[in-house]
Formats: structure tokens, sequence, C-alpha cells
């Protein structure tokens, strides 16, 4: 389960004694997609596959790149701001910030973006993605540690772990109060890449 501090928040896992008493613990999880491209007009090329909890999602929007105010010396991943229900929504590319290709070039002006809006201790942000499959379910006791033999260097900071499906693919548990954490570090948001 989730859990708070007053500068972090925590996916609280559980020890072995709280899983073997708790056989099943279940969770709800939105699965997305990371890195995902069109190849050709007709196929697409699969991406990573990864997780949020649930409970953290607001909403999930599209807007188009055109409607995203761009703000001079940002980080390398941030890509402006957007009006949103009457307040100003920081948009965050998170695929560039986690080592994957922008999915917006400069040549792409009017883009549609598939947007999360994530909020974690009343603050929101918005978080662009490839793509959205589904709300999912996970067994929390089939929870994996992240480690940098699987992982990049540019994950590996955002990750509380990670699950395997029936296939064997590896499903990413992001982090958000990590990505929540980056930028209040980097209060200015001026740096670039």
């Amino acid at each position: 389960m989730l859990s708070t501090s007053a500068n972090s928040l925590s996916l609280n896992i559980g020890t072995n004694s709280d899983i073997q008493s708790n056989s099943k613990q279940v969770r709800k999880f939105l699965q997305f997609q990371l890195g995902k491209t069109e190849k050709t007009h007709k196929s697409i090329l699969q991406g990573d596959i990864a997780l949020l909890d649930a409970e953290i999602v607001t909403e999930v929007i599209t807007i188009s790149s055109e409607d995203i105010l761009p703000v001079p010396q940002m980080f390398y991943c941030v890509l402006g701001i957007y009006a949103w229900r009457s307040e100003m929504l920081w948009i965050v590319d998170l695929e560039n910030l986690l080592g994957y290709p922008p999915p917006i070039s400069a040549d792409d002006t009017k883009k549609e973006l598939l947007v999360m809006v994530v909020q974690v201790q009343g603050q929101s942000i918005g978080l662009v993605v490839s793509g959205i499959d589904n709300l999912i379910e996970y067994d929390l006791s089939k929870f994996k540690s992240s480690s940098s033999e699987i992982f990049s260097e540019d994950v590996l900071p955002f990750l509380h772990g990670y699950f395997t499906n029936s296939d064997n693919d590896i499903i990413m548990l992001i982090d958000a109060g990590e990505i929540f954490n980056f930028f209040s570090i980097k209060t200015e948001f001026n740096y670039s890449q």
C-alpha cells in the first residue's frame, strides 16, 4: 500500500511475514506503454510495459502539443504547462525522463499526446506516455526488486521494482513519488541535456 511522509511517497510491499499471513495481496494498477512507436503505417513496434498505482492517477486526457505552453530554459523532459481544470499543469515527457526517445519533435507542432494526470500529496503533474492499456490487478507477493542488471541507469531511480506476467514479460512499477521528488530537487527546472 502507499504511505506518505512529508517529502516522499512509497509503496509498502510488506515483509515476508506479512506476505505469508496474507497469501494474496492484490492491488489495482494502471498499465501503460513506454517507447511504443509506429514502424510503418500498418504495424506498431511494441514498447515496454509499466504500471502506476491506480489510486494516484486522477484522469487520462488527450491534448494537442500546440496547446502546451513551452517554458524557456526548462529541464529536458518538461514540455511546458497546460491549462487543466482552471490550474496550470506541468506536462512531463515520462518516456524522455526514463531515457526513451521523446515522442514529440520540433516538427510535430500538432501531435496528439496521451497524458496521465497523477496527483501526489495535493500536487498534480501530467505524464506523457505512448499508450495506455487498462486497469490491471497484481498480487504484491509476486513483486520483485529492481536491479541494475535488468534496468538502465535512466529508469532505475524511478522504479519500485517489477512484476512478470505469464509470458515472462517484465512489467515495471513506476515510483510516482520519486518523479515528484526529482522535480522538487530541481526547483529551477533550468537544466538541459
